[in-house]
């Protein structure tokens, strides 16, 4: 389909979906019952990564920690040393990662029926509360070769966080100076002046953030760190109903939640309350875009 291909900056042409949402997987199998059976290494894609809640004993808190959960597991295939199916434990990770990445939190599984109970098979939804970042650090979960990239952004966002740290150090003395020669230096306290001059400086510092996460895709270093940008809710009890709703940053503190044809204006502190654990609307997707730096 002619309008869903996209050209790179490098000018290689693809198409626009997978690149934008494509994640590449690293999954490394290793027999359990022969350890002396070389391990074997497969490239798998995807275009979501999953965030695993149902962890078994294990509960899962936030998104890092259900991500990570959905990194290993134990399959079954067909073992040449052994000559047949043995179990052997999957370890995956990411090789590659997408400008936009689809985090699903696994809400609905099913369960399956319980003889002895009388309970039969049904579809099921998780309510539990697992809290999800504004911005979320794939470094963790990369391949060793991905995270050399991502160091040197990594790397380069620490030199401009000092740049940035000792402008705003010098804006600020500024900003003092001009108080005291128009005779306006009430309070000396530095926190209280300080939060004041932040405040003042808001708009301009919630417009260069998001120039930065808007920039156009491929023109900065890579980092692992990716910020998000909507948030896909499901409101209900159970897997069989319930309703969704879109939320989607418009810019700074500012979102946009789309129920049906109703739109309104949220902050970023509602986005964060989306988080599960009752009847309120709950996260099921959440969606990051990559951050890049200069």
């Amino acid at each position: 389909m002619p309008y869903l291909q996209y050209e790179d900056p490098e000018g290689d042409k693809q198409n626009l979906i997978d690149f934008l949402f494509n994640v590449e997987i690293q999954s490394t199998f290793k027999c359990i019952e022969n350890e002396k059976e070389e391990p074997t290494v497969k490239i798998e894609t995807s275009r979501k990564v999953p965030c695993i809640i149902d962890n078994q004993a294990n509960p899962i808190n936030n998104l890092s920690e259900g991500i990570e959960a959905g990194l290993s597991e134990i399959v079954e295939k067909t073992s040449d040393t052994l000559g047949r199916i043995s179990q052997y434990q999957k370890i995956m990770k990411f090789s590659k990662l997408p400008p936009i990445l689809v985090v699903q939190k696994i809400r609905f599984l099913w369960k399956k029926a319980v003889a002895n109970t009388g309970s039969k098979a049904t579809k099921a939804k998780i309510l539990r509360n697992v809290a999800f970042p504004k911005i979320l650090d794939m470094y963790n979960f990369a391949t060793d070769e991905l995270k050399k990239k991502y160091d040197v952004g990594k790397e380069r966002q620490k030199k401009l966080a000092i740049e940035a740290s000792k402008i705003s150090e010098d804006k600020f003395e500024a900003y003092k100076k001009k108080l005291e020669e128009e005779g306006k230096m009430v309070n000396e306290d530095n926190k209280v002046l300080f939060k004041q001059w932040k405040a003042q400086q808001k708009d301009d510092e919630d417009k260069a953030h998001d120039d930065n996460l808007y920039r156009t895709i491929g023109t900065g270093l890579e980092t692992g760190e990716y910020e998000l940008i909507a948030v896909l809710t499901h409101q209900g009890r159970t897997s069989d109903s319930g309703h969704y709703v879109g939320w989607v940053h418009k810019a700074g503190d500012e979102w946009l939640k789309y129920d049906d044809d109703k739109v309104s204006l949220v902050k970023t502190e509602d986005i964060m309350a989306l988080r599960g654990g009752g009847d309120w609307h709950m996260a099921y997707y959440c969606i990051y875009r990559r951050v890049e730096v200069d």
